[in-house]
Parts: C-alpha cells; structure tokens; sequence
C-alpha cells in the first residue's frame, strides 16, 4: 500500500511542479552514434552534446552528458536528435550551468498523461525537461524510465 501512496504524492508533485513553471528556453541535444555498453539487457546509454537557447536574449551554453533509457525495447540507434523545451520558475534569473544536473522522469505510453513525461531536476527541481515529440511518432512511445545527466561544457565568458 505504501509504494502506492507514494507513487500518487510523486505524481501530484509532478503536476504541481509543472503547474508552476514557465518556459525558459529550448535543450537540444545530439545522440552519439554508439551506444556505451551496459550490463542490464533492457538499458541503454547514449552520450551527447546539447545547446540551450534560453527564451529571449540571453546567452546560449553548451552542455554534454547522456541519455539513459531503463525498460524500452526501442533501440536509441544512429545519430539522433532530442529536443526538450527547458521549464524552470518564472521568478528566477538564469544563472550559468543551471541545467547541470540530473533529471528524472518516466515516459508515458499512449494511455497516460502528458506530465508524466517530464524529466525532473533531481538536484533543484524547480527546473524540468518536456520533450517536444513529433506527433506521428508519440503514438509509439513505450513505458519507459529516462535519465538524462547534463554537465556544462562551456558557458559565454
């Protein structure tokens, strides 16, 4: 009974979250072309290299990091590209490396709802992941768990 209770205050924190954040701008990131190996047969890892546009003028910064997916048996296969619109609080400045962190999210399949597919901030969770899916393709999307870890690479001087 437990684990349900959490699972349902997760997901309330969840909507939550997203209730209160705005959009602050656009991570789009690069897949490797390799896969790294990983011991569990239902993993995979990819490394990339992602660009964040903040909404407005601010300046951009290069991040890298990888893309973990745990229970899909959709292969991440050849170079791929993920776009994800950044959300974070309204009444926050951006400051450099803010999406150095690690995010958490479960993918939905078909049948669930639309913020079940956020990547949240696990160090600062005020700052979220939404990917921007192509419609002819989000019909396919299988259950899944992403993480995806992001490390600054370069930020304006």
């Amino acid at each position: 009974m437990l684990p349900i209770i959490l699972a349902a205050q997760l997901a309330g924190a969840v909507s939550a979250t997203a209730a209160m954040q705005t959009d602050v701008g656009i991570l789009t990131c690069t897949l490797a072309e390799h896969a790294e190996k990983d011991t569990a047969p239902d993993s995979q890892t990819k490394l990339m290299h992602c660009a964040f546009k903040p909404a407005g003028n601010g300046p951009g910064e290069v991040y890298i990091g990888e893309v973990k997916r745990v229970g899909s048996q959709t292969a991440l296969t050849g170079k791929r590209v993920l776009i994800w619109s950044v959300l974070g609080p309204s009444d926050r400045k951006l400051t450099p490396a803010i999406l150095q962190q690690t995010y958490i999210g479960r993918v939905a399949g078909a049948s669930e709802s639309e913020t079940a597919k956020l990547l949240v901030g696990e160090r600062d969770d005020a700052y979220s992941l939404q990917p921007i899916v192509d419609e002819a393709h989000k019909e396919n999307v299988e259950p899944s768990v992403t993480v995806v870890e992001l490390r600054i690479k370069s930020t304006p001087g």
